[in-house]
């Protein structure tokens, strides 16, 4: 082959290297001028936010031989379309309704238009995201375990047993309002109220992000270890991962469905069988 000609491919691959290589998965929250109400869980320098923040960026955990390999980055943002373009999901926790109504419209074109979202909204007050879309917080519980299933119980992290729940502050969620809006109940207390629910991407509408729905904060900061992992750690580290990753609604067969799969797996089985 020709040198110069070698030596040109050669620097046309180095300048499209950077097109292929992986993007970290950046996740935004309000910053802090957002948050007055917040206090110690603000997510710009919350100290109750910190530590799921250090966890979500810690390579061991998210990013090229980590337990995902999807890198994360997080970042403090203005939710309005321009802070929104230069994210790929966003976190709204434990946020004002006061506070945070000027930039639902925003957050939530975002969300319908492909970007994932968190809302951890413990009360009517902070749930103002949640309740335009028709998912709000409809009422307080005493604190109580929590459990549930796939993906966010069970996951590439392990399985969490009894989320403990914390703050003062926890709500619960409408079955109805979960289900009408093509919801998975993922999450339920011992008096088998709602507390955490999930969307994958499509789910929630055509071309809609992921969304995740939990009515209390504390499940992911003040009772959550990281290092180790306790079980709210593993719940909290499963959630952001299904956040990041999910790219296909929530499959939940029912049994019925279920028997149809196994049959026709079997009778492709015999059929390839009989072909040989």
């Amino acid at each position: 082959m020709n040198k110069s000609i070698l030596r040109n491919s050669i620097i046309c691959l180095i300048t499209l290297l950077p097109m292929f290589s992986v993007q970290a998965y950046l996740v935004g929250g309000p910053n802090s001028s957002l948050q007055t109400e917040n206090g110690t869980y603000t997510w710009d320098g919350g100290v109750y936010v910190s530590d799921f923040r250090t966890a979500l960026e810690n390579p061991l955990y998210f990013g090229a031989g980590g337990v995902v390999s999807e890198s994360i980055t997080t970042m403090d943002i203005i939710p309005d379309a321009a802070g929104l373009a230069g994210v790929d999901g966003f976190i709204a926790p434990w946020w004002a309704v006061s506070e945070s109504s000027a930039y639902h419209a925003d957050v939530i074109d975002f969300f319908l238009n492909g970007g994932d979202l968190w809302l951890m909204q413990d009360s009517s007050g902070r749930d103002g995201i949640g309740a335009d879309l028709g998912i709000p917080t409809i009422g307080q519980t005493a604190i109580s375990p929590v459990n549930g299933i796939s993906p966010l119980f069970d996951g590439p992290f392990g399985v969490a047993n009894n989320i403990t729940q914390g703050g003062g502050e926890e709500g619960f969620l409408s079955t109805a309002d979960v289900l009408n809006a093509n919801g998975s109940i993922i999450g339920t207390n011992t008096e088998n109220q709602v507390i955490a629910a999930a969307w994958g991407a499509g789910q929630f509408a055509a071309g809609a992000g992921s969304l995740i729905v939990v009515a209390d904060i504390d499940m992911f900061t003040t009772q959550a270890q990281f290092d180790p992992l306790n079980d709210n750690g593993i719940f909290a580290l499963n959630a952001f991962a299904f956040l990041a990753t999910s790219e296909d609604p929530i499959g939940v067969p029912n049994v019925p469905t279920l028997m149809l799969i196994i049959l026709g797996v079997g009778l492709l089985r015999r059929g390839r069988k009989i072909n040989r």
